[in-house]
């Protein structure tokens, strides 16, 4: 199984190197032969080349699906009518003359006219004085454009982020979103908005506080993932002094609060007993929730999509009596991820977050008879000089 999963991933990232996909039938055969492989063949080999199979025609079929849903060349520059859900954490932005902007990828319901649909999240800037809540509906006058980005060596690479976040269109409201263009069509709200919601709410609340606006950006960046208050000047401040990662988000945060979700649980399970109630698998199920829920307040980033995937394999494995290493968990997390998004592979994320892990993983395997004290600096020293060429090659800049 381990051979199968490895062949997987192998089989996914070359495609994205790809300059164009071949012909439709390809993912269709390709994985024939990795079923036919899986089915019929035994061994490691088998399971390897079953994986590079399966994994390329994954990918294939991630990149077709992508290209059929970009919006057609003729309604480039149209004006259009949109309806559809707010999918997304509102970001805005304020211009020196007083004027505010919400980008917001919406999820689209109805494109009209007929022959422009295609589209099944836009990213929208909207100019306007109300006021964008996620899982709202709302129609638009907009103009659209397919999602093409720049791609200079040294600078952010916007059309592999177009890929990865599944951008079908970008765009902007016409008229400058006056009320008067635009319908909100209901206000009701579901469960699958909801970590959204919580996530707009617990921003305004940071920026309501009476800190230095500065302060309030980071805390809303390091809190809910919500970086509208970093602006170009802070980012490259913290460039600079090469701490612009410790803004995202990363599975250490995800593993701070399970941890404490644990040891809740335990608590709460002695408490139990002592009054007679035996509940053995709580502090590990408190942990896992506490973990989805964190999880969601951060946006499902690649970082806390690899912890949860690890903790999970984990706790699931300890419930049903079976072991489980590290290694097997990082490797099952990366399928995951790679199986429900393939171009996650594009972006820093992945391997800054999968990385680290797997050296730190490597690592532990040579610190088991050293002592505590040059255990921790040694594990300082080695992140340092491991993960160095892959910020410079990330957050570097030109």
């Amino acid at each position: 199984m381990r051979s199968w999963m490895i062949g997987l991933l192998l089989g996914i990232l070359p495609v994205l190197l790809l300059p164009r996909l071949p012909y439709q039938q390809a993912p269709l055969l390709l994985a024939a032969c990795g079923l036919l492989l899986l089915l019929l063949g035994k061994g490691r080999a088998f399971g390897l080349c079953s994986g590079l199979a399966l994994g390329c025609a994954l990918a294939l079929v991630h990149g077709q699906l992508l290209l059929a849903r970009r919006l057609p060349d003729a309604c480039v520059g149209q004006p259009l009518i949109i309806s559809g859900e707010v999918a997304s954490l509102p970001r805005t932005s304020l211009f020196p003359d007083g004027r505010s902007r919400q980008r917001f990828e919406i999820a689209v319901a109805t494109l009209e006219p007929q022959h422009c649909a295609g589209p099944d999240r836009v990213l929208l800037s909207y100019y306007g004085p109300a006021k964008m809540i996620p899982g709202e509906r709302w129609t638009f006058p907009v103009k659209l454009a397919r999602p093409w980005g720049l791609a200079n060596p040294g600078s952010f690479n916007l059309q592999a982020w177009y890929a990865q976040t599944g951008i079908d269109a970008v765009g902007s409201v016409r008229g400058g979103g006056a009320a008067g263009l635009v319908i909100r069509q209901s206000s009701t709200t579901g469960l699958a908005s909801l970590p959204d919601r919580l996530r707009q709410q617990i921003s305004e609340r940071i920026a309501s506080l009476p800190v230095p606006p500065e302060t309030g950006a980071v805390l809303r960046a390091i809190t809910v993932a919500d970086k509208s208050g970093i602006d170009a000047s802070l980012w490259t401040l913290l460039q600079q002094f090469g701490i612009n990662h410790l803004l995202v988000i990363s599975g250490l945060h995800v593993g701070l609060v399970a941890g404490a979700a644990y040891l809740l649980g335990g608590t709460t399970q002695r408490l139990c007993l002592l009054a007679g109630w035996s509940l053995p698998g709580l502090p590990a199920a408190l942990a896992l929730c506490a973990c989805c829920a964190y999880t969601a307040l951060a946006g499902f980033s690649v970082a806390t999509q690899r912890a949860l995937c690890m903790l999970a394999s984990f706790i699931v494995a300890s419930l049903a009596c079976r072991h489980s290493t590290p290694g097997n968990n990082l490797l099952v997390a990366a399928v995951v991820v790679l199986a429900l998004n393939p171009f996650a592979a594009l972006g820093s994320g992945f391997w800054l977050s999968f990385a680290a892990v797997a050296a730190l993983l490597w690592l532990a395997g040579w610190q088991r008879r050293w002592c505590a004290g040059w255990r921790v600096l040694s594990t300082h020293a080695f992140m340092s000089l491991v993960m160095l060429p892959l910020g410079a090659w990330w957050f570097g800049g030109s």
